[in-house]
């Protein structure tokens, strides 16, 4: 975890009030950067659309829809977040790094398996009266996005930090220009520039991760192993996740507190703007 620390202090050596500001900057995208900057991606597309006259009840809707992928896809990929990152750390202090790609793989093929079966399921049975377009394109964010966070867990062990910075800005900026730019297809033309957008990032951070720890078999499963992981991370990650959204999906599913937006997907105004604001604070 230490490999941007030593690029980040580099920097503070030149003392000054815009490199201590550029310093922590840094830290703060690599650290949060795909959790606050897909807030502040979703959140600039939203007002764009709304700026140009875009449908806005299609814009409620994707905004709501983009919520619901952020929050499951978080806490799904929490069963990897915390048990995975020891298991890299424990391999970089055997200097076995040959085997974290292919367990990253590993990793890759159980989440876009179990992110697949339970976005079918949820597609089936939470999103009644939409389109089949509408539910293949949350169905391909949700296996995405699920990809992406684990991915995310190798950004702070990396030295490149300006090529992480440039690669979450050309992403988001994909997305926000694609989304704006298909907002005329409806809510589907919203998710399919937020797909293109966090696709570029999974792959581009993929590519950067195959260059820093290149491997020599390409798929393992020694993650999964007894004896090289700590189980409790399991549920420490999953229950740290779902404890983060638990207040929202209470707010989302009371009645009083929410209304239905589409399919059986509920948001709560009284409650996630401030919440939203909060986040970014």
């Amino acid at each position: 975890m230490a490999g941007i620390g030593f690029e980040l202090r580099r920097i503070l050596r030149r003392e000054s009030f815009v490199n201590l500001l550029g310093a922590y900057g840094l830290a703060g995208i690599i650290s949060s950067g795909p959790w606050v900057l897909s807030v502040l991606g979703v959140m600039i597309i939203g007002v764009l659309s709304f700026a140009l006259e875009a449908n806005q009840g299609f814009v409620v809707q994707f905004l709501v829809s983009v919520t619901y992928l952020m929050a499951f896809s978080l806490i799904l990929s929490g069963v990897f977040q915390h048990v995975f990152t020891r298991w890299v750390a424990d391999r970089l202090y055997e200097s076995k790094r040959n085997l974290i790609l292919p367990n990253l793989m590993g990793v890759i093929w159980v989440s876009t398996a179990a992110s697949f079966m339970l976005g079918v399921v949820a597609a089936i049975w939470f999103m009644p009266g939409t389109s089949y377009l509408y539910r293949l394109l949350m169905l391909a964010n949700f296996v995405v996005l699920c990809n992406l966070w684990p991915v995310t867990i190798f950004l702070s062990s990396m030295k490149s930090y300006r090529r992480i910075v440039v690669v979450f800005a050309l992403g988001y900026l994909v997305a926000i220009v694609a989304s704006v730019q298909l907002r005329d297809f409806g809510i589907e033309g919203f998710l399919l520039g937020l797909l293109l957008g966090h696709s570029l990032l999974f792959f581009s951070f993929f590519y950067t991760i195959i260059r820093q720890y290149p491997g020599t078999t390409l798929i393992r499963f020694d993650f999964a192993r007894r004896a090289q992981i700590f189980p409790t991370l399991i549920f420490t990650g999953l229950l740290f996740n779902a404890a983060v959204w638990a207040d929202k999906l209470i707010f989302w599913f009371v009645p009083e507190t929410s209304e239905p937006i589409i399919g059986l997907l509920r948001a709560s105004i009284i409650y996630d703007i401030p919440i939203f604001l909060a986040y970014l604070s």
